[in-house]
């Protein structure tokens, strides 16, 4: 009797220089250990830019793997989320060429939740209602939304058959 997968995923790399594709291919078959091959199609946005979206399902968690191999190259742009079927908890990672790494944990409606020391520590640094305020919208990634959120209007406008259940 096999052991079904407790990990599900899905990668979304909204912008990719295409000579990234086979490089980035080969990061994700080394760490879910398997045979992934992604179907790329235009990024409207980036000239000569590729974009995937590829799901998988592991026995361990490889998202912060995934994400820890992908940041490495410069000019991509994507995002992670994994679900633990065992326990229902969610990770989010987005990357973006200009703000880096954020990781967050999700509701079960897709919501970047903040527990409890996380929001006592970001209030006990704050210097000040402004400082608080910006750290807040760090913390819940703000930023990272508004910057992929262009690429991910341009794929869901132009292919319907990839992307499309994003927004």
């Amino acid at each position: 009797m096999s052991k079904s997968p407790i990990y599900a995923g899905r990668i979304l790399i909204y912008s990719t220089p295409a000579a990234l594709t086979q490089h980035i291919e080969w990061a994700l078959n080394q760490n879910l250990g398997y045979q992934v091959v992604a179907n790329w199609v235009n990024q409207p946005l980036t000239p000569g830019g590729k974009a995937a979206e590829i799901s998988y399902a592991c026995d361990l968690s490889v998202a912060a793997k995934i994400a820890k191999a992908l940041i490495k190259w410069r000019y991509l742009r994507f995002e992670i989320t994994e679900q633990s079927s065992a326990t229902g908890d969610a990770t989010l990672y987005r990357v973006t060429p200009d703000l880096g790494l954020h990781q967050a944990s999700l509701a079960s409606n897709g919501d970047v939740v903040l527990n409890e020391h996380q929001v006592n520590h970001l209030i006990k640094k704050a210097v000040s209602h402004k400082k608080l305020q910006i750290e807040l919208e760090n913390a819940l990634g703000n930023q990272w939304e508004i910057e992929l959120e262009p690429y991910r209007l341009s794929l869901a406008g132009g292919s319907p058959e990839i992307f499309s259940n994003i927004g």
